[in-house]
């Protein structure tokens, strides 16, 4: 039978998840203080996916008619430049975001355009798919219900310009891992997109999501795979647009 949280029972759920995903996961004791519950599950997702505040990671996203290579580097909640690998014909046309700002490079116009993080890349994948990658801080969280396999929380955006304004997000209670996500329209109506983060193998040291299937009303799918990841000191003139050009 499903609970909500505010019934005395889940606390124990609760302290059950916090301490499943601080054995994989660390996270400083003070960075949680004052948070809710629902808060507290989100921030230790968003640690799952991402292994510390500067790393880099190998990623291919295939969609049904086009599949492609990039290198990524993060730095913080709001940096991250994304570098075109495969095929040979996108290499150059590099992406970067700062803040919630997102810029293309175009080789053909020796320029830089700036794009939204909703916009598509490719198929279903969004820029912000790959360039916002953090979940924490960018929204306001209400835990729908949740049980001792599942808890479900609605996310409302609380920043301008984010990929998505309100997403529907499922969470493994006893670990806080990522299972699914709906991206719902401004409204929350309406289920824009579907997301299933799957295959959960080590990557930099923990258990994350390899493969986020991304899947729409009709049935089309596009996924993105995380090949590598590991923990990297990037410099701050690595996200720079005077760097995006050269970037390799």
């Amino acid at each position: 039978m499903n609970m909500q949280f505010a019934v005395t029972p889940m606390g124990f759920l609760i302290c059950s998840a916090i301490a499943t995903a601080l054995a994989s996961s660390f996270i400083p004791e003070a960075s949680l203080a004052g948070k809710s519950n629902g808060e507290q599950m989100l921030a230790k997702a968003d640690h799952i996916r991402n292994p510390s505040s500067s790393y880099r990671m190998r990623i291919g996203v295939k969609s049904e008619d086009d599949e492609r290579e990039f290198d990524v580097f993060l730095k913080g909640t709001d940096k991250t430049l994304i570098v075109a690998k495969e095929p040979a014909r996108m290499r150059g046309q590099n992406m970067l975001m700062l803040d919630r700002d997102f810029y293309a490079y175009v080789p053909n116009l020796k320029k830089s355009l700036r794009l939204s993080l909703s916009q598509k890349m490719m198929g279903l994948v969004a820029n912000g798919d790959i360039a916002r990658t953090r979940w924490s801080g960018d929204y306001t969280v209400f835990v729908e219900k949740g049980d001792a396999k599942e808890t479900q929380m609605l996310l409302n955006g609380t920043k301008k310009n984010l990929t998505y304004q309100k997403i529907r997000l499922w969470l493994d209670t006893s670990t806080s891992r990522p299972l699914r996500a709906e991206y719902l329209s401004l409204n929350g109506k309406a289920v824009l997109k579907k997301a299933a983060f799957e295959e959960y193998k080590t990557l930099a040291g923990s258990q994350r999501p390899s493969r986020i299937r991304i899947e729409d009303a009709g049935g089309k799918q596009s996924t993105i795979v995380i090949q590598d990841m590991e923990s990297s000191d990037l410099d701050e003139s690595t996200f720079t647009l005077a760097n995006l050009e050269k970037a390799k």
